[in-house]
């Protein structure tokens, strides 16, 4: 799945795949994304459908990869999390708006 991804990547190509829980499958799209970004100039968006597997990559899958990654890469890569829109608080109704 990790060449599949890189593949698509480096060709602009979409991909599709499908693979049981427990089998690697953010890492496996992680890994390229972080190669990826590494050898352009542009940002990687990743995109979960639930709070959970965003919480999954930004708790224990990105940490573990990136302590991996930073003596390969030379440098400690960053990233952050932006959830939803209706996660965050409105001003406006707060006040009364």
């Amino acid at each position: 799945m990790a060449e599949a991804v890189a593949a698509a990547m480096r060709d602009g190509a979409h991909l599709l795949v499908q693979a049981g829980t427990g089998t690697g499958k953010s890492l496996a799209y992680l890994v390229p994304a972080l190669l990826h970004r590494d050898s352009s100039t542009g940002a990687v968006v990743v995109a979960t459908a639930t709070i959970a597997l965003q919480n999954q990559i930004v708790e224990r899958d990105l940490p573990t990869l990136i302590d991996a990654a930073e003596p390969l890469l030379g440098r400690r890569p960053t990233y952050a999390i932006l959830k939803g829109r209706g996660n965050y608080l409105c001003k406006n109704k707060v006040h009364g708006g």
